[in-house]
């Protein structure tokens, strides 16, 4: 049962793109852990950046730009690739998938762009890879967002998440969510002949099968726009082993060493995970948990004119309205 709830919330479900174009300014490749080639694209303007951290882990940063993009408004936008997804390297040596290198490619990032301290903003998973570099480098985080983010314990997220799966209606559609089994069951064993088309097809059916349900539809990100070997790897290698490698996380306990103020933030909506983001607020001697009306775990997507102006005020210095402890 951890298995499998270790593969679902590392995937991102639902996809589609944004039309709203905003230029990019420069992209290229940085030498992370062990050489690995690191894949960034830098958009927007403002006198801050904001270093992207997506989920998966490897989801590629197109799991999180569309949704996130709004902030190039008024922030310089740095996204990259993790290893294991995306234009970024794909290890043939799936032990370089460990938590270690994933932070050594962070602070690889840090270092190309000459930040003393980041801003940083993370999707899902990408909250946990963000903690793990706390540990190591503290001094080096100077704001932090933590957006529908995985729990900081997995004992506690792998409860919250059953328990949300037992109050979850039927599939509205048998046939249809048979067929998204299948196809996610060829993306994990890696038998998907064309991987960008089993993943489109995949997050197309979720999509479908929401809407059914009566859901509202806003999240923007995929993780099918990446080349078809780096789709087939995340699926099959970076989703299923990078989690396992950080050997049942706890982090409640262990940022107390932390002085970065961070902003948790979740949609009212989605309220079997709640306690999951209040832990993560409580981790740290100075964060606080903002939940955001009519909105679930893609907040940024449900509720934007809610989100960006408060992520704006937090990172200008100011708590915005309504946080707790």
């Amino acid at each position: 049962m951890k298995k499998v709830f270790l593969i679902i919330f590392s995937i991102l479900i639902i996809g589609c793109q944004d039309n709203k174009r905003i230029p990019i300014l420069d992209d290229g490749y940085i030498t992370g852990a062990e050489g690995a080639q690191i894949y960034y694209q830098v958009m927007g303007s403002g006198q801050d950046s904001i270093v992207v951290i997506h989920g998966g882990p490897g989801a590629g940063m197109h799991s999180v730009l569309p949704s996130v993009r709004p902030l190039a408004q008024h922030y310089v936008l740095i996204f990259y690739d993790q290893r294991g997804g995306g234009k970024s390297e794909l290890p043939a040596d799936t032990t370089k998938l460990q938590p270690s290198y994933f932070v050594e490619d962070l602070e690889a990032v840090r270092q190309h762009f000459g930040l003393e301290k980041m801003n940083v903003l993370t999707h899902s998973f990408g909250s946990v890879l963000v903690a793990q570099y706390a540990q190591n480098y503290p001094e080096h985080l100077k704001r932090l967002v933590f957006h529908g983010a995985t729990g900081p314990d997995l004992q506690q997220e792998l409860t919250l998440r059953k328990l949300k799966a037992s109050r979850a209606p039927p599939s509205p559609d048998t046939t249809l969510s048979n067929r998204a089994s299948e196809l996610l069951q060829k993306l994990l064993k890696g038998t998907a002949s064309n991987p960008v088309e089993t993943c489109q097809e995949y997050e197309n059916i979720n999509k479908k099968l929401a809407m059914a349900r009566g859901d509202t539809i806003t999240y923007k990100g995929t993780t099918c726009n990446a080349p078809p070997e780096a789709v087939h790897y995340y699926y099959r290698y970076t989703a299923q082993l990078a989690p396992r490698y950080y050997n049942g996380w706890d982090f409640t306990t262990k940022l107390d060493q932390l002085r970065a103020p961070l902003l948790v933030v979740y949609g009212k909506e989605d309220s079997s995970m709640i306690p999951a983001q209040r832990s993560w607020a409580s981790s740290i001697p100075n964060g606080r948990l903002l939940l955001i009306p009519s909105a679930g775990k893609a907040a940024f997507s449900d509720n934007p004119g809610f989100v960006f102006p408060a992520i704006d005020m937090f990172f200008s210095g100011k708590w915005p309205q309504n946080v707790t402890p």
